[in-house]
């Protein structure tokens, strides 16, 4: 399940970008969360981070940023490739208002900010974020792909690379795989420790998809198999076992 995790704050008063980020570390504290933060004075800065991770939960973004890139101009560049963030602003300049809706912000907050109504807005985009989908972004020879992680039925560790084994998308598809740049052990490290588990040293498994634990091997949707661990299939009964009870 995904979570506010990883936020930025794109604001060049360091004043206000101060007083914003406290009140966001102690909503995290008081949510139970811990909330990994980063500052940015500009637009510029902030995108050459995105650029090459794309992996933010949450965008705190003011749109007066002193001159380059405005805050709506870097709201909408970032709507073009990515749906997943959450964009709340917080800005002075209450007249864009308006155009919050155009690049899907949650919200859009007049300074100065109370740290009640802010609460109040973090509490909506964690529970946004909770529901959406999760994405791995695997790496090929020629380019990335992101993979929704709820379509992965297994991976398969060769010696330099991954192969995902994927759900079809729509009804009366194949399945299909995809081959990336990653070790086992990093990609196990990506999952969902809940629904993920290491069954075998070359295997990895998705829990929903597992139809029957034998001696030496899984019995998956779609006529897969693959082998598991005589080691590892005493914790894998456990481990779903909880995911079961878990409502899943």
């Amino acid at each position: 399940m995904a979570m506010l995790t990883k936020a930025a704050i794109c604001e060049d008063d360091p004043i206000q970008a101060k007083n914003v980020r406290r009140m966001v570390t102690e909503w995290g504290d008081r949510r139970g969360r811990k909330v990994t933060f980063f500052s940015y004075t500009g637009a510029e800065a902030f995108l050459t981070d995105w650029i090459e991770c794309m992996d933010f939960d949450l965008l705190l973004l003011d749109i007066d940023l002193g001159g380059g890139m405005n805050g709506m101009e870097l709201a909408r560049y970032i709507r073009q490739r990515d749906q997943k963030i959450v964009i709340i602003f917080i800005t002075g300049l209450s007249e864009y208002m308006s155009q919050g809706y155009d690049v899907q912000a949650l919200h859009f907050l007049v300074k100065p900010v109370r740290e009640e109504r802010l609460r109040e807005v973090l509490d909506r985009a964690a529970a946004a974020a909770e529901k959406r989908e999760e994405y791995l972004l695997l790496e090929t020879e020629t380019e990335m792909e992101r993979i929704p992680m709820s379509r992965i039925i297994y991976a398969e560790a060769f010696s330099h690379t991954v192969a995902l084994n994927l759900a079809p998308e729509k009804a009366g598809e194949n399945i299909c795989c995809r081959e990336g740049k990653m070790c086992l052990g990093d990609l196990e490290e990506l999952l969902p420790s809940l629904d993920f588990f290491r069954c075998h040293r070359s295997y990895l498994v998705h829990l929903p998809y597992i139809r029957k634990i034998n001696k030496t091997e899984l019995l998956l949707e779609y006529g897969l198999s693959i082998p598991v661990s005589r080691g590892k299939r005493g914790q894998l009964y456990q481990v779903f076992l909880e995911y079961h009870r878990r409502g899943n």
